[in-house]
């Protein structure tokens, strides 16, 4: 079932509203006269400490590297020098804990 946002179309059936209506109901603005609204200055929005965090570690993480090159070539080194050792019983617990994830 599709939501529409923007308010009742005219056509709309079931409704207790009128796009008239909707388009009169205006919280924490003000009207200038001139028909467009502007936010009224006794408007705040103040960040949560957790969204603070949130906001510092995205931050952080867009600040990393997408790749860690150090690793990379560490593990090419060993692979091309043969003493690349796989753990099989590590990399089958891993496929475990992702097909348990789905």
């Amino acid at each position: 079932m599709a939501i529409n946002i923007n308010g009742p179309t005219p056509n709309q059936v079931g409704t207790n509203k009128t796009q008239k209506n909707v388009g009169n109901e205006s919280v924490g603005k003000a009207n200038n006269g001139n028909g467009t609204e502007t936010a009224s200055s006794e408007d705040v929005v103040e960040l949560s400490d957790r969204a603070r965090v949130l906001k510092a570690v995205e931050s952080r993480v867009h600040q990393m590297p997408d790749i860690d090159q150090e690793k990379v070539d560490r593990i090419r080194n060993a692979i091309s020098n043969g003493e690349y050792k796989i753990d099989y019983d590590k990399l089958a617990a891993a496929f475990r804990r992702f097909e348990t994830g789905l």
